[in-house]
Parts: C-alpha cells; structure tokens; sequence
C-alpha cells in the first residue's frame, strides 16, 4: 500500500529543496501578471536610491541633518523619475541597437542600418510599456517552466500550463497598460 503512495509522490522534491522551488514560482507569477509594474517600481526606487545618497553625501557637510533628509528625500523622488525615463530611453536605445545590428547583419550598408536603428529607437521608446509587459511575461514563463521542471512536472504539462498562464498574463499587462 505504501509503495504505490511513494510511486505518486516520487516526482516531488525533498521538502528542503521545496520551499526555494516555491518561491521561485511565486516569482514566476509575479513577473507574469504584474511584472511591468515589478520593473517599474524596482527601476524608480534603485535610481531614487541613487540620487539620494548622492545628494545626502554631497549636502550632508553644508546643511547639516533635517535639511539633508528632506533634500534626500526630494533627490529620491527626482531620481525615480529620471530612472523611469532613462527606462523608457533605454528600451528605445536597446531597439535601435538590434535594429542596426541585425540590419548590417542582413548586409545593409551603413545609412540603411542608420534608418533601420531610427525607426525601431523611436517604436521603443514609444511602445516601451508593452515591450517591457512582453519582455517581463517571457522572463516570468522562462522561470516557471525551470521551477515546474525542478519539481518534475511533465514538460507537455508544464509547456501548456506556461503557454496559457503567459498568454492570460500578457492579456492582464496590456489590458492594464491602456488604461
């Protein structure tokens, strides 16, 4: 009687390896239905950060401590935003470089590359958050069909369950981009 339940539960890992195993397919998840948001918010806090410490390093001798923190916490702000739109220029940038790229690949001459890259920076910075909900869902679908595997799901089963979790969450993305 026992070796038929071991048999059923033979594909499941050890339950030390199962914890790290779950969390990465909440993380799956996560970037799946709401990873442009993820993004976002990681981007607008790391640049805010950054211009925080910067500006509460070099004012910190002049101004001394309450007036540090609030001009800190107005550099956080200022930074967040110079990030989300540092994001938006490098999505374009890094659209364009492909763009050139694969044009001179294809043998373009140089001018033609030039065009190529104009065109797909402008499309990228223009559709930055549907490149980003795009780019976020193949990341998320990516890391659970590697969790799903790790804890021995059949692959049709976890390609399928994959393909209709990224196409739900690409709907949610987008749908959420247009409003």
């Amino acid at each position: 009687m026992y070796a038929g339940l071991d048999l059923l539960y033979s594909f499941l890992p050890s339950p030390v390896s199962f914890v790290p195993v779950a969390v990465l397919v909440v993380v799956a998840l996560a970037l799946i239905f709401i990873g442009r948001k993820i993004a976002k918010a990681l981007v607008f806090i790391t640049g805010g950060v950054a211009v925080a410490l910067i500006t509460a390093a070099f004012l910190y001798p002049y101004l001394g401590g309450l007036l540090t923190l609030v001009a800190a916490i107005v550099g956080f702000v200022l930074g967040g935003l110079i990030a989300i739109f540092i994001l938006r220029l490098g999505i374009g940038i890094a659209l364009g470089i492909l763009g050139y790229n694969l044009a001179s690949g294809l043998g373009a001459n140089m001018v033609i590359g030039i065009v190529v890259s104009i065109i797909l920076f402008v499309i990228g910075v223009l559709l930055s958050d549907k490149i980003l909900a795009v780019t976020t869902v193949l990341l998320g679908s990516l890391l659970l069909i590697q969790s799903l595997n790790i804890l021995g799901v059949p692959l049709l089963i976890t390609l399928t369950l994959t393909v209709l979790l990224a196409a739900l969450g690409l709907y949610t993305q987008l749908r959420s981009s247009r409003r």
